[in-house]
């Protein structure tokens, strides 16, 4: 597979990939910046706020109207957190469409997708009064809906508490007695905040037959768009990986809620991120640990012992931590936690049979496989090992997975430190 070409043109990048297989075109606009708490509430909610309406396109009708007009064009618009910095991106799936004019229908696409990032003014489309009253609501949901997700919730809980007092330990979606006293007039404060200081990165994906003057034509049209600003480069920031710190002690912390199930959630450090040599041993470390349905927390904890509903772990690689996730009864916790344990151990031994091996290096190869047939994974890996400050493909990643043996795997398990255990106990299971 081809990698992608980056046109570098001042405070934004431009990062293009031929691909005759896929039959769509993906533009993607992502901005990310470093999070704070004096704005995280804000900046969670442009996205939604720019899919209200543009100045050229002042309502959500109007912008719905104009993707269909180029033929049922998907747009997108969203907000993630990688670390401690929020990622805001706008995007649009653009057919290939028989009998059409390639450049016209792309370049079509591509000034709506740069009109809902930047054609925006105080008082008109998503940043009238109105709209913003509508979505602030809208929001308040968002943020309880989590709340409401007793899994993602106590996970994001768990890792604040991993991350407490950096960026990387803020919600995605920010506070929600942050949202009543937002106005419009804050709300494109931020705006302007975002676009003055957020580091830009242009996507294209897709059939073409003539990426490199499309890739100009995006460049010279962020030029346009984008006021002046100073250039960002993520890789050179403070890291977010939590170091596994010997003289930090575990933080334990347990709430309750109305609910049947507790959630139980084990944080390790590891001091590794995606960019780092030891990444891949990482990945295969934690496959045969907790990551697939073969490995030793599924097979000891869920389906011969019967204590958890579900059990799972995985790496975030901003932060380098391993997680530990599970369903359990109240009252099956410190068993649950000895079985951990004791399951860590064993690959800090080294004691990791053939099967399990070999079928996590298959599950690995065939996740990877996957991400290679979709546009967006695909932009998503290069957004990320960018942010990091990595060159490693997905291809050169699946390399690096086959190149790792169980004792490389038990080096990196022998280095992981708990740092927070943190029990949504559900109410429900009290006698």
């Amino acid at each position: 597979m081809e990698s992608f070409q980056t046109l570098d043109a001042g405070r934004c990048q431009v990062h293009a990939l031929e691909h005759p297989a896929f039959r769509t075109k993906e533009i993607a606009l992502k901005l990310h910046l470093r999070m704070s708490r004096d704005r995280v509430t804000e900046m969670a909610m442009l996205p939604a706020v720019w899919m209200n309406g543009t100045r050229s396109l002042p309502n959500y009708r109007q912008i719905a109207l104009a993707a269909d007009d180029l033929y049922g064009t998907h747009l997108r618009a969203s907000i993630s957190k990688r670390g401690g910095y929020h990622i805001l991106e706008v995007g649009a799936s653009v057919p290939d469409v028989p009998g059409e004019d390639e450049a016209r229908l792309v370049d079509r696409a591509l000034d709506l997708v740069l009109s809902l990032a930047l054609d925006h003014a105080l008082g008109i489309g998503g940043f009238s009064d109105a709209a913003v009253e509508r979505e602030k609501e809208l929001h308040r949901r968002r943020i309880r809906a989590i709340r409401d997700d007793k899994a993602a919730y106590a996970l994001q809980r768990c890792h604040q508490i991993a991350c407490r007092g950096t960026p990387a330990g803020l919600p995605r979606l920010g506070f929600l007695e942050d949202v009543d006293a937002l106005t419009a007039t804050r709300l494109h404060e931020v705006y302007r905040e975002l676009l003055a200081q957020a580091e830009v990165h242009a996507y294209v994906v897709g059939q073409s037959s003539d990426m490199a003057g499309l890739a100009e034509r995006v460049a010279e049209r962020l030029a346009d768009g984008l006021p002046d600003g100073r250039e960002v480069r993520a890789a050179d920031a403070d890291s977010d990986v939590v170091a596994p710190d010997d003289l930090r002690g575990i933080e334990e912390v347990t709430e309750a809620e109305n609910a049947e199930q507790t959630q139980f959630d084990l944080a390790y450090a590891t001091g590794i991120g995606f960019g780092d040599e030891q990444y891949p041993a990482l990945v295969a470390m934690n496959g045969v640990f907790g990551g697939f349905a073969h490995s030793k927390l599924f097979m000891n904890v869920r389906e011969r012992r019967s204590l958890a509903y579900s059990v799972w772990s995985f790496v975030d690689a901003a932060t380098g931590l391993l997680t530990v996730y599970a369903g359990i009864a109240a009252d099956k916790r410190e068993e649950v936690r000895d079985i951990l344990e004791a399951e860590l151990e064993s690959v800090r031994r080294g004691e990791i049979a053939s099967g399990e091996w070999q079928e996590t290096r298959a599950s690995l190869r065939n996740q990877y496989k996957q991400m290679l047939d979709q546009p967006t994974m695909l932009i998503a890996w290069h957004h990320h090992a960018l942010m990091a400050g990595s060159r490693r493909t997905i291809p050169e990643m699946m390399e690096a997975v086959e190149r790792v043996r169980p004792e490389d795997a038990a080096r990196v398990a022998a280095g992981l430190r708990p740092v927070c255990l943190y029990v949504l106990e559900g109410r429900g299971n009290r006698t």
